[in-house]
């Protein structure tokens, strides 16, 4: 039995779909669609992340939410998520669609400098270094190069890079809560290597995005770069002036 607010947000994204609700409409507020489904509003803000997470819907500070779009595509938005830790891609889109991994490469090897450099350790140390191909609905969108330093995590099972969430696994080994990412993001092209992996034709678009990611604590665990299809994803960047 699908949860609450999944419930919610396929019955929205239905009544859009039906052209209930056309593009530029502003749709009824939390306040109301709380009382009309009769949940809380913490479940409903999660059913309008949903949504708003597969592009449906804008929120604008001050006006309200608002359709952009009454189709369905095959394009997720990178990096738009709230919560109380860094999700990371198998959490973040895992009530979506059916998100897997396939692991190519997990080995311990030392930092050397650029890597330590990102990571505030000694290019001596070791890191894991994990390549997977995360796959969407069995679909390959992106291939995802991870350094963890062993110090922060001394083993890491496949089953974990395959089956589950890496960073849900550290933050019940450390016992400690992802809090911090700063990344970059740049436009490129698939080299041979990279599209022979995910099956597309070599120098097809892609997103890097490289970046480091935290604890609570300010300890830096994971340096990754990611090469994602440019025909797969898009990025949304919101910004409230004062």
């Amino acid at each position: 039995m699908a949860a609450r607010y999944i419930d919610i947000k396929n019955s929205l994204k239905q009544a859009i779909l039906n052209k209930e609700y056309r593009v530029g409409d502003k749709i009824p507020s939390e306040r109301e669609l709380a009382a009309h489904y009769d949940v809380t509003r913490v479940t409903l803000q999660k059913a309008m992340h949903m949504l708003e997470q597969e592009g449906f819907i804008e929120r604008i500070h001050g006006k309200g939410m608002y359709v952009t779009k009454v189709i369905e595509d095959n394009v997720y938005l990178l990096n738009n998520g709230t919560s109380d830790s860094i999700l990371g891609f198998s959490r973040e889109f895992k009530n979506q669609v059916k998100v897997s991994s396939k692991l190519i490469t997990l080995n311990k090897i030392a930092a050397g400098e650029y890597i330590a450099a990102q990571l505030d350790i000694h290019p001596d140390d070791d890191v894991h270094y994990i390549r997977r191909i995360r796959l969407v609905d069995n679909i390959p969108v992106l291939i995802e190069d991870s350094y963890i330093p062993c110090a922060v995590i001394t083993s890491i099972p496949e089953a974990v890079l395959q089956e589950a969430s890496l960073y849900e696994y550290i933050e019940n080994k450390t016992g400690r809560k992802i809090k911090f990412y700063n990344s970059v993001i740049e436009a490129a092209l698939f080299d041979e290597t990279l599209c022979a992996l995910l099956n597309i034709e070599t120098g097809s678009p892609m997103l890097k995005v490289s970046g480091v990611t935290k604890l609570e604590d300010g300890k830096a665990f994971n340096y990754s770069i990611s090469f994602n299809r440019a025909d797969m994803f898009k990025i949304k960047n919101s910004w409230v002036g004062k």
